[in-house]
């Protein structure tokens, strides 16, 4: 049981009655993640930006950066941007990188908070 209870487009209130509203128009349905996150509008909104905006690269030196800001973001230097440079990617790509971690620990988190189990993988 979630410790936060699930809102809906009709008892939503503000931005998260229309973000709400919006995603059941597209998907008919929203999980019981997003639906405790419409209890601030803030948090529910910045997830969606970060859940949509964002596409991971599966190369290795994003994977060892999307790493490095989870374990020790504070070790990022100028060199490592720099190495990220050379293979291509600009500050749209590295940001996303960012954004990527950051949705992570913040969908973890909350669903711990609010008590969410995830949904089970379809098999």
């Amino acid at each position: 049981m979630s410790r936060l209870a699930s809102l809906t487009p009709a008892t939503a209130v503000g931005a998260s009655k229309d973000l709400l509203a919006e995603l059941v128009n597209r998907h008919g349905q929203v999980g019981d993640m997003v639906a405790a996150m419409a209890h601030s509008p803030a948090v529910l909104g910045g997830y969606l930006q970060l859940s949509t905006g964002n596409e991971a690269s599966e190369t290795q030196p994003m994977i060892d950066l999307g790493l490095r800001v989870y374990r020790e973001p504070a070790s990022i230097s100028d060199e490592h941007i720099a190495g990220l440079r050379a293979y291509g990617y600009g500050d749209r790509e590295i940001a996303d990188v960012v954004g990527i971690v950051a949705l992570n620990i913040l969908t973890g988190a909350f669903n711990l908070v609010a008590g969410v189990k995830p949904d089970e993988p379809d098999r």
